[in-house]
């Protein structure tokens, strides 16, 4: 019996409303309790009709035992299809709890509308362990033409003294079916048969004089290769339950990829109770192994937010991962994160690196996008290209659009864009004039691969303009320009150099004049002597001073002192020339001399 919720009446439960308030029934532990004292009361008593109700009821409750055998009830006293139906639904949610016989049965009766299925789950309670199943499935593994697994079967249906499986097994020993031919193992499976039956008196004729011999236990045939084909049949069909339980058995066998299945049913609560937390741990354990499908289903996840919180960077951080591991094309899946979350653009250029990256491991789709974003970028460049370097007069709305495409063409990754951008602020076009921007652009253009911003970065470097004059960065750019034919490169070079030198010779003269404070004349003279062939006419003419005086010379020397004031006063091109027409500066020289 079992009592309404809603209003309290008491009726031996048949699965439907209560009879008198229509309330749907709800089974809770003390009706469970109450039904198995029940049921062990009306078993004692063969009381067949309390019986079908109480295991009605238990199988409602999730007795497997219930289930199995309320099914047999229904099916032995089914007077139409419907019977039939609700036999066949119980006998499944049994099987679905791994019940042998359930399996076998519901392998029986869904054969009616799908032989697919019907195969399915007479393999599946083979491999639970009914031996009602054994003959029926080594008849089909026979038809198959997998005569090994149809003789496993065979012995194990014989094992269970099914008349028939022993003489089959008898015959493949003898014949060789499935097995390697054996008369005397034959022999011993026909003297199981105290009276062999007609099917089997030729064959025990031909056998009368071989000796019996107790053959070995036949072993399954690839086992784990016929596990992992049934599994992925169970899948398939959509019967996890019994995927689940298969790839259970993989993975305590040591299936790496089996023990992924498990996390992933675990954590989904397909087929088994959902256990997130176990589920998780096995999968990234999967990930550790180096499997890319583990860190491909983590990734997805999340993205989605479904099974896990929703975590876009750690989304993104196992898509990688299932790069790294042999999965290129995640990086499709990285870069569609980006364009999602991208707004202004930021990221774009780095995007189509990640669509061509998948599109090198083979994603038609990253290759398509890649295409369509190349397209985008290259209308962007054009349009200022055509504005800043062509079009003679621009307004001031031409001038923003042109900056504005240079600068969405550049972040779409276009080292050409961004040379653009450089000059629309090195000339203050379409945006604020700010040469500290400029040379961050051209740099990046150039660091881009860039060739035509070789020049206005070493200018910049060589001019100080938008950052610090570095001699060093100035010659390298400069000198990568001019080899890549850009024209001025090798002018402003020849400047940068005789800026270098004419530092270089007036430190050179500070220090010999230095010197010459020091009394320290000798040295001042070498130091001096050095410039005759640098030609600086200042140090020159100073170097005569010191001859005509005689310091840090062996002797004055008025004829080579006049030649190096002669010297001084014609000058060259590079220095010009030094004049002391009323000798200021050589009175200068004598005082610091004295």
């Amino acid at each position: 019996m079992i009592r309404c919720k809603n209003c309290g009446y008491e009726y031996d439960y048949t699965g439907k409303s209560c009879p008198v308030c229509s309330a749907a029934p709800i089974i809770d532990l003390s009706d469970k309790e109450t039904t198995v004292r029940e049921l062990k009361r009306a078993t004692e008593e063969k009381n067949q009709k309390k019986i079908y109700f109480c295991r009605h009821l238990l199988a409602d409750a999730g007795d497997v035992e219930s289930m199995r055998e309320f099914a047999k009830a229904v099916e032995k006293n089914a007077k139409d299809g419907e019977d039939i139906d609700t036999a066949m639904a119980y006998y499944k949610k049994a099987a679905e709890k791994n019940d042998p016989y359930s399996a076998y049965k519901f392998s029986r009766l869904i054969g009616r509308s799908s032989e697919e299925a019907s195969r399915f789950w007479l393999r599946y309670s083979a491999v639970l362990g009914s031996i009602h199943s054994y003959p029926e499935a080594a008849e089909l593994f026979s038809s198959e033409g997998k005569e090994e697994i149809a003789a496993y079967y065979v012995s194990r249906a014989a094992a269970c003294d099914d008349t028939l499986s022993i003489v089959n097994m008898a015959k493949r020993w003898c014949e060789g079916i499935g097995v390697e031919p054996n008369p005397a193992y034959a022999r011993w499976y026909l003297d199981k048969l105290t009276l062999p039956p007609i099917s089997a008196i030729k064959l025990a004729h031909k056998l009368r004089m071989t000796e019996p011999s107790e053959p070995p236990r036949l072993s399954f045939p690839s086992y784990d290769k016929y596990i992992r084909l049934l599994a992925d049949n169970a899948k398939k069909l959509g019967f996890f339950t019994a995927y689940f339980y298969l790839e259970s058995a993989l993975a305590n066998a040591g299936d790496f990829n089996a023990a992924l299945a498990v996390g992933i049913l675990l954590a989904e609560g397909k087929g088994c109770e959902k256990d997130t937390e176990r589920g998780i741990s096995l999968i990234e354990s999967a990930v550790l192994r180096g499997n890319p499908a583990a860190a491909l289903y983590l990734a997805e996840e999340y993205r989605r937010g479904a099974i896990l919180d929703k975590d876009l960077n750690t989304a993104i951080k196992y898509y990688k991962k299932a790069a790294e591991l042999g999965y290129p094309a995640a990086y499709e899946k990285i870069a569609d994160i980006y364009r999602e979350s991208d707004s202004v653009g930021k990221h774009i250029g780095r995007i189509i690196e990640l669509y061509e990256l998948a599109a090198a491991g083979g994603s038609e789709s990253a290759e398509a996008k890649a295409r369509e974003l190349i397209r985008a970028r290259e209308d962007f460049y054009l349009e200022a290209y055509n504005i800043i370097n062509l079009k003679q007069k621009v307004t001031k709305e031409e001038a923003f659009t042109a900056y504005r495409s240079a600068a969405i063409s550049t972040a779409m990754g276009d080292a050409r864009a961004a040379l653009l951008l450089a000059k629309c602020y090195a000339f203050g076009f379409g945006t604020e004039k700010s040469r500290a921007t400029a040379f961050y652009w051209y740099k990046h253009a150039a660091d881009s691969g860039c060739a035509d911003a070789l020049l206005p970065l070493g200018l910049c470097y060589s001019r100080g303009f938008g950052t610090e004059f570095s001699y060093k960065l100035a010659v390298k750019f400069l000198t990568e320009a001019d080899k890549a034919g850009l024209k001025g490169a090798k002018e402003e070079l020849e400047t940068v150099y005789k800026r270098r030198m004419k530092k270089m010779v007036r430190s050179l003269y500070a220090n010999a004049m230095e010197l010459i404070h020091q009394k320290k004349f000798s040295e001042a003279a070498r130091l001096l002597s050095s410039f005759e062939s640098l030609a600086y006419p200042k140090a020159i003419y100073t170097l005569g001073c010191l001859y005509e005086f005689g310091r840090g010379v062996t002797h004055s020397d008025r004829i080579r002192a006049e030649k190096y004031y002669e010297k001084a006063f014609i000058g060259n091109d590079m220095y010009g020339s030094f004049k002391d027409p009323n000798s200021n500066y050589k009175l200068t020289i004598l005082r610091m001399i004295r």
